[in-house]
């Protein structure tokens, strides 16, 4: 069963209201979507900051009831060290929350759905889409 991690990018789209996303949730079902704790954090962080933060928590929270949140856990870990040593050997590092997003999808053995697919490509374990490209 294949099941889908929501990027940050690609959940603030959906929270705006895109119909791409919208309709990619609808056909794999809610079921096989979730979201993991660093896009949680980053999501209550620009809620936080925003002018309309109430109408922005109010939907965060639709979202955590709609959609389970992965954690971390000690394969995450794991890999979250092996892939930094990797990516800053070779001069390509990822910001730390990027590559715990993308350490706990693939922990988890699920795809990673966003928008910035050349971010995540330096790491050529993880399964990646993007629903926002035409298909």
């Amino acid at each position: 069963m294949t099941r889908f991690v929501l990027d940050t990018d690609t959940c603030i789209f959906w929270l705006k209201g895109n119909r791409a996303i919208e309709q990619r949730i609808l056909r794999v079902g809610i079921g096989h979507v979730a979201v993991c704790v660093i896009t949680a954090c980053e999501l209550a962080y620009g809620a936080w900051k925003s002018q309309r933060r109430q109408d922005n928590l109010r939907a965060l929270e639709r979202l955590h009831k709609t959609v389970q949140t992965l954690q971390t856990t000690d394969p995450v870990i794991q890999l979250f060290g092996r892939w930094k040593a990797h990516l800053e050997g070779k001069g390509t590092g990822l910001d730390d929350a990027d590559l715990l997003i993308a350490s706990i999808a693939h922990a988890h053995r699920c795809v990673l759905v966003t928008n910035n697919q050349a971010h995540f490509a330096r790491i050529p374990e993880l399964a990646v889409d993007n629903w926002l490209a035409p298909p």
